[in-house]
């Protein structure tokens, strides 16, 4: 999917929960439920719409209320037409899963992630979230926690944003002749 083809007037932004090298989930759950997490996820997405791929919708049971949801499957409508449907909107949140991540990571224009300092359940992690490359991505906010209510591990909520320009690489300085 590329940038240029979705002439759009809203924010698209992603918001996960991820390990410290980028797990997502297993067997189509989340890896912690973290009270604190799920609060933030709310106050974000409430009165936005949100996007899914068809196994989260599934794993969530029933539309998230207060929020237009919209679930892309293969049989379904493509990503690219629902987006270009939605310009009405001011921000636009994906939501899962890791596929329509790694569609939507090119197109989005910031991240909100909860990075989890946590060991990883018995099960392990069996899909990831993109890298989150800090050449594209600044950090904007964050906001540490060493503990949660219910949950033993530190953790942040992260807001990235989409660099305007990315920086290049340094060139080495140059040598003086002899």
């Amino acid at each position: 999917m590329n940038k240029q083809n979705i002439n759009r007037s809203f924010r698209l932004s992603l918001i996960a929960v991820l390990g410290p090298s980028g797990e997502l989930g297993v067997r189509n759950g989340l890896l912690w439920h973290i009270t604190e997490d799920l609060r933030h996820f709310k106050s974000l997405t409430l009165g936005h719409t949100v996007i899914m791929g068809r196994r989260t919708y599934e794993s969530l049971g029933k539309p998230l209320p207060g929020r237009n949801n919209v679930v892309i499957s293969r049989s379904g409508k493509k990503l690219e037409e629902v987006l270009a449907t939605l310009n009405d909107q001011t921000e636009v949140f994906i939501i899962g899963g890791a596929q329509i991540y790694r569609q939507t990571m090119p197109l989005a224009d910031r991240l909100y992630i909860t990075h989890v300092q946590a060991p990883l359940p018995p099960d392990g992690a069996d899909v990831f979230f993109p890298t989150i490359d800090p050449l594209v991505w600044q950090e904007v906010s964050r906001q540490d926690f060493s503990r949660g209510a219910t949950f033993p591990y530190p953790f942040s909520f992260v807001t990235y944003q989409r660099r305007q320009t990315q920086p290049q690489p340094a060139m080495p300085a140059a040598r003086p002749r002899n």
